[in-house]
């Protein structure tokens, strides 16, 4: 076979073998631009069904993970303000940043949820779960958060001003520098929680659980310690009364606010 026969075949033989994989290219990128569009219509539709349930229906997973990533995309704050979230799932999802004032959380799963620097002022968290979310400054002031699940969880700098955190669980919880001003607290769950800087002036501890918490400076005027458990707490440097820490269930190893330990 002469060479100008061989190669004449070989660039027959090349010529196929391209176009077939030039087909096969074209048809592959065909197939990813159609599940783009595909994906983008999904998404299209799922913020139209948010959009439509947020104040009525309990939204989807779904629906709220497409509100998320939209509102994300446009750089836009995720504005969840006044839904209706109630014992929705968003354990684990990115609200960071995100408005939701006033909106209905009662029973919600936020388990292990970013929150940091979220809007939650208003906002029904009532018996929801925030064990292992981070909500450092986060607004939470005048809050629903009566037996809500926050073991763990990071409140530091959080705003908690006047919120209702009564039997709440908050045990190994960060709430240090956190504001609690005039916060109920009555028969919640500290323990060992860290609290110090925190400003609690003012605030309702009656019957709550304070064992090996970590209070050094933190503000304790004019805070209701009535039945309070505070054995083995750490209260150095923190700003209290004697007259209130008197009416203390327990002080039992507590390092007392001048750095002294109690018997």
């Amino acid at each position: 076979m002469s060479e100008e026969l061989l190669g004449v075949l070989i660039g027959g033989v090349l010529a196929t073998v391209g176009g077939i994989a030039g087909a096969w290219v074209n048809n592959w990128l065909t197939e990813r631009r159609e599940e783009r569009q595909q994906a983008r219509q999904r998404r299209k539709e799922l913020v139209e069904g948010a959009r439509q349930r947020m104040f009525g229906d309990r939204m989807l997973r779904a629906e709220i993970e497409a509100w998320i990533h939209d509102a994300r995309d446009k750089g836009d704050t995720v504005d969840l303000y006044g839904a209706q979230l109630a014992r929705a799932d968003l354990g684990g999802l990115d609200l960071s940043g995100a408005r939701l004032g006033i909106a209905n959380l009662l029973e919600a799963d936020l388990s292990g949820a970013k929150l940091s620097g979220a809007k939650l002022n208003g906002a029904n968290l009532q018996r929801a779960d925030l064990g292992k979310a981070d909500l450092d400054e986060a607004d939470l002031s005048g809050a629903e958060l009566g037996e809500t699940k926050l073991g763990s969880a990071n409140l530091r700098r959080a705003n908690l001003y006047r919120a209702n955190l009564r039997n709440a669980y908050l045990s190994a919880a960060n709430l240090s520098w956190a504001n609690l001003g005039e916060a109920c607290l009555s028969g919640a769950n500290l323990y060992g929680a860290d609290l110090h800087g925190a400003n609690l002036r003012g605030a309702s501890l009656c019957n709550a659980v304070l064992s090996g918490a970590n209070l050094c400076g933190a503000n304790l005027s004019e805070t209701d310690l009535g039945q309070a458990e505070l054995s083995a707490a750490n209260l150095e440097n923190a700003i209290v009364a004697a007259e209130q820490l008197a009416q203390a269930k327990s002080l039992a190893g507590a390092t007392m606010p001048v750095g002294t330990k109690h018997d």
